[in-house]
């Protein structure tokens, strides 16, 4: 039983590491990346199940939302979702590796993610060490494994050899030509060594996943708990926040009757009031939503459940007014998005806010409750990866560009210079919608476009849905004006229309 477990723990590891080598090194990035995720992910299952004969739930959440999240790779050619999916896919199947043989969601906790980055690497190569040492003993003839043994030493010694000996004999020149000519490529040893790599850690978590028989969670050092705060100090902590919070929101909602003093030669321009006020708002609520966690955890043990219910009066109060906060940091996010136009910057606050918002309702359930428990933090982090989720499967750029150029049939005013600054995504909607961009800035548009080459030829592996997209959209523009418009020969200058004297310097990308 135990050779069979070793076999299907090996093959599996090698199948992997081998499609790996063959679909990502030296590769464009695509659906191969999915598709090696995927397959690694699978690998695991199925050690898990051959060996145990069961899979525990939290394994299969986090190897399938790996496996989702690394689609982005095929849906995208945006070089700021790319590295956040790998960053993702390797917490999430680090995570797995570490939780293997846990049986209940709620044994996670946020504090794991600290952990992994550390932790699974170690386990991992771990494993492969101890898989590599004992892997003969699955072959029940000594001879048998002398003759593995001595081939796995005399392997690099003859290749180390015939290659420097080939620089000195034409006949075994010849014959290393012929060799390196049927391989793929002339990257065939860094591709080895990739190879390695992946077996390296494929190895070791297929064979974590089929031996590990319960859950081997760290034991994480305990924080030692702070002096405690007294009562009184979290009544006035908590009563000054909450009076300046709900100040705060009652002059919002007055501006709702008669306008904010940007109207009345305050100084202050409508763009410093939007502009300046989303970002300090988004960072006092996560300030004060931190204080409350602090307070919430060195609340005195012997406090009595009077003064337990007024101080979570308090904290619930607070974190209405936190939650009305935010919805007018979004509010002013949008006012300025319909005054200077979209930018992926403006819709990651956006979504930086939505988080804080979910994470805030979170932190008032567990205040309601009477306790934050160690699912607070696992919450959060759901709520995070969630919202990320949605935005590696949302072509935002291509959104941002619809609402400018929606924006420019109003008022005639749309950043090109910003406009072709985006990735890949953004290009077929450019193409598609360039007959409604405003005159003074349309020609510059079509040089632009004129200019941007066709993407190169990909293979089967390195499919990219914006890639396909752009590919065909150029190709249908190039075609359309190839009568009617030179070639391009140099890049076109972009020159944006003279802002309205009360916006100067102010653009799409302030």
């Amino acid at each position: 039983m135990r050779e069979r477990f070793v076999t299907i723990t090996w093959t599996a590891a090698l199948l992997t590491s081998a499609l790996g080598a063959a679909l990502l090194f030296s590769a464009e990035a695509g659906i191969n990346w999915p598709i090696w995720v995927a397959t690694a992910s699978l690998s695991l299952v199925l050690c898990r199940f051959v060996a145990r004969k069961t899979v525990e739930l939290p394994l299969i959440i986090l190897l399938t939302w790996a496996t989702v999240l690394s689609l982005g790779f095929a849906l995208h050619d945006n070089d700021v979702i790319r590295p956040l999916v790998v960053a993702s896919d390797a917490m999430l199947l680090g995570l797995a590796v570490v939780v293997v043989g846990a049986v209940s969601w709620s044994a996670l906790s946020a504090r794991l993610l600290a952990a992994v980055p550390f932790l699974a690497p170690f386990r991992v190569w771990r494993a492969t060490a101890h898989e590599a040492a004992n892997s003969s003993q699955s072959i029940s003839s000594p001879r048998a494994r002398s003759i593995i043994k001595g081939a796995l030493l005399s392997a690099p010694l003859v290749l180390v050899l015939i290659m420097l000996l080939g620089s000195a004999d034409p006949v075994i020149r010849w014959g290393t030509d012929r060799v390196w000519a049927w391989l793929p490529d002339s990257s065939f040893p860094a591709r080895v060594l990739f190879f390695a790599f992946l077996l390296s850690i494929t190895l070791g978590a297929n064979s974590i996943s089929s031996r590990m028989a319960e859950a081997d969670l760290p034991r994480l050092p305990g924080i030692n708990r702070p002096p405690t705060i007294g009562l009184t100090e979290q009544r006035m902590m908590l009563w000054s926040a909450a009076v300046v919070m709900w100040i705060f929101v009652l002059l919002q909602v007055s501006y709702l009757i008669h306008p904010p003093p940007v109207a009345a030669d305050s100084g202050v321009t409508f763009a410093e009031y939007a502009r300046r006020g989303f970002g300090e708002l988004s960072f006092a609520a996560t300030i004060v939503g931190a204080i409350i966690i602090i307070l919430e955890y060195t609340r005195p043990a012997d406090a009595s459940e009077r003064s337990r219910k007024m101080l979570v009066r308090l904290e619930l109060a607070l974190l209405v007014a936190l939650e009305l906060v935010l919805f007018s940091a979004f509010r002013r996010v949008i006012l300025y998005e319909q005054a200077y136009g979209f930018t992926t910057a403006r819709l990651f606050a956006q979504a930086y806010m939505v988080v804080m918002c979910l994470a805030l309702l979170a932190l008032a359930i567990e205040v309601a409750r009477g306790s934050i428990s160690i699912a607070f933090g696992r919450r959060v982090a759901e709520i995070a990866l969630g919202v990320f989720t949605v935005l590696v499967f949302w072509n935002y750029e291509a959104w941002i560009v619809n609402r400018n150029i929606d924006r420019a049939a109003h008022d005639g005013k749309f950043d090109l210079d910003y406009a072709v600054r985006l990735s890949t995504d953004a290009v077929p909607t450019l193409i598609s919608r360039r007959a409604e961009v405003p005159i003074e800035t349309r020609a510059g548009m079509e040089a632009w476009l004129s200019c941007v080459p066709l993407p190169a030829e990909r293979r089967w592996f390195e499919w990219n849905r914006s890639v396909r997209a752009t590919d065909r959209a150029l190709r249908g523009q190039k075609e359309l004006r190839s009568g009617s418009q030179a070639p391009c020969t140099t890049p076109p200058r972009i020159t944006l229309p003279p802002s309205p004297p009360d916006t100067v310097g102010l653009k799409t990308s302030d």
